[in-house]
């Protein structure tokens, strides 16, 4: 059922001048109300933005306020992303981190409203081609900062959730490219044998953390929507936000150009501020690759929706797309249940060096640990990324 449908413009007053009441204090009074339903279309939440001018006690002047109001289809929902963000504000890693959220204003239950502040900022999907390095930086950082916040919510998000949300995407995608069908059934087992467990401690992921749902403020990165959020793996945030951002250098080039630079360094800026010694490359590079089939089969779906024109447009970046969900793992066979490697070993299997070894060094079958360590450009990015700096 759509509340918003069944409430009358002097029944959202009251509500609204009920919550400046538990917020200002009972002699709070609104002067003036205007709403915009069509600020965002992000979210599958209505949302709608509040801008009150108000009356409050003690105070000469007329106040201004503005407050995002969330309509959700059920009161759970609503309730659990209250908590997570007064968690969130409530904790010290939040601060001094970069990382800024809503503040939760009340909870309205008869209408399953959830209302906050309004958050001001640049959205990140623009300001990103401005402020690129700084930006990543801050990003990596305050996805870190809220893996380590000890924040506790029910739903729980596996490899297993994600492979079975792809089973019947896998269907569709064979039907929809029935030439490539068999490579993509290739590609989902191989996805299938190298999915990671779960770590021992779950972390608390966003579920949802991109350009479209950040704010750049500041300086300061401001993240929206927790409606996705769970526990499970820290790598499922960073694979999710890396096909985001490689989207954004296909379709988007003027804003990121080079994807290897851009995943290098979103991925060091998190690995600074990050609080956990495991490695955790391959199940990034796992995540990625599971959320790409997921995003294709999403474009797929739209364009046979939408006109010719839209398709034309957006099937380059499908074909890109399709060609690095079939492109072979470069986990060499990490299988479910094996052990996670070590950041080395993760650069050795990425790169093809146990197998091939460095441009110009053979390999010697009997000790390919030589040939590794004979390639001097190999063995410097080793030290770039695994040495820290000794002060003094």
């Amino acid at each position: 059922m759509n509340f918003m449908t069944t409430l009358e413009p002097e029944g959202m007053w009251a509500v609204l001048r009920g919550v400046l009441r538990e917020v200002c204090g009972t002699d709070a009074n609104i002067e003036r109300l205007n709403s915009d339903a069509r600020f965002t279309e992000q979210g599958k939440q209505r949302v709608v933005r509040y801008d009150l001018e108000a009356r409050v006690a003690e105070l000469p002047y007329i106040q201004h306020y503005q407050w995002v109001g969330k309509y959700y289809e059920r009161g759970e929902d609503a309730l659990r992303v209250a908590a997570v963000l007064r968690d969130i504000g409530a904790n010290e890693g939040s601060r001094g981190a970069g990382l800024t959220v809503p503040t939760v204003l009340a909870y309205h239950a008869p209408l399953h409203l959830l209302l906050l502040t309004y958050e001001s900022g640049e959205p990140v999907s623009s300001a990103i081609a401005r402020d690129t390095g700084a930006i990543l930086v801050a990003m990596g950082s305050a996805l870190a900062a809220l893996h380590a916040m000890p924040v506790y919510t029910p739903t729980i998000t596996s490899p297993e959730t994600l492979l079975a949300d792809l089973r019947p995407r896998l269907e569709d995608l064979c039907a929809w490219r029935p030439c490539e069908a068999p490579s993509l059934r290739r590609a989902f087992a191989q996805l299938m044998d190298e999915a990671p467990r779960l770590p021992l401690h779950l972390s608390f992921v966003h579920g949802d953390f991109g350009p479209a749902n950040l704010l750049w403020r500041g300086g300061e990165i401001v993240v929206l929507d927790f409606d996705k959020c769970s526990r499970g793996d820290p790598a499922l945030d960073l694979g999710n936000l890396l096909v985001q951002l490689r989207r954004i250098t296909i379709r988007k080039p003027w804003k990121l150009r080079d994807f290897g630079s851009v995943r290098a360094a979103l991925l060091d800026a998190y690995r600074r501020r990050c609080t956990s010694n495991h490695s955790w490359e391959n199940r990034v590079a796992w995540y990625e690759r599971a959320i790409l089939l997921r995003k294709v089969h999403r474009l797929l779906r739209e364009a046979r929706n939408k006109d010719p024109d839209w398709s034309v447009q957006r099937s380059a970046e499908e074909d890109q797309l399709m060609r690095v969900i079939l492109k072979p793992s470069a986990q060499s066979g990490v299988a479910a249940g094996g052990p996670p490697l070590s950041p080395v070993e993760s650069m050795v299997t990425e790169r093809g060096l146990d197998r091939s070894g460095g441009v110009g060094f053979p390999v010697d079958d009997e000790v390919p640990q030589l040939s590794v360590a004979s390639n001097p450009q190999f063995m410097l990015e080793v030290f770039r990324r695994h040495l820290k700096a000794v002060s003094g």
